[in-house]
């Protein structure tokens, strides 16, 4: 009897426990976008951008870029930061998801966007270049 009763008791305390921490998950709001517009120096094609990202906020840069043009963007942060760039039409870009560094040749003209995503709260330096 009194066994089942401290067996009652601990499978009481488990579920609690348990409830509580599905609970604090649900409670925890959705990453927060911030969004921000690459502008180049006239006469410049690059740019350097240095911010520091807190947990639970996605940085998201958008630039113009036209066809043919060749990007090169370059994150120098911790392990736990990467970027992910985004084409007008067709979504994230091959090679191009959950990295610091990625270069090549656009495909098409318009809007792109490099949303930086974080584990933990990071500096980084955000380098972005376009040539033709």
């Amino acid at each position: 009897m009194i066994k089942s009763s401290i067996i009652v008791t601990g499978l009481l305390i488990f579920i609690i426990g348990i409830s509580a921490v599905i609970s604090n998950a649900q409670d925890r709001p959705q990453d927060k976008e911030m969004h921000f517009k690459v502008r180049f120096a006239q006469g410049k094609s690059s740019t350097v951008i240095k911010k520091q990202i807190r947990l639970g906020k996605t940085h998201i840069y958008t630039l113009r870029v036209k066809e043919g043009q060749n990007m090169t963007v370059i994150l120098t942060t911790g392990s736990n930061t990467s970027f992910t760039i985004f084409s007008p039409t067709e979504g994230s870009i091959e090679g191009a998801d959950g990295e610091t560094m990625w270069r090549g040749m656009i495909n098409e003209s318009g809007e792109y966007q490099i949303a930086i995503g974080t584990d933990k709260t990071a500096n980084y330096k955000l380098e972005i270049n376009i040539r033709k």
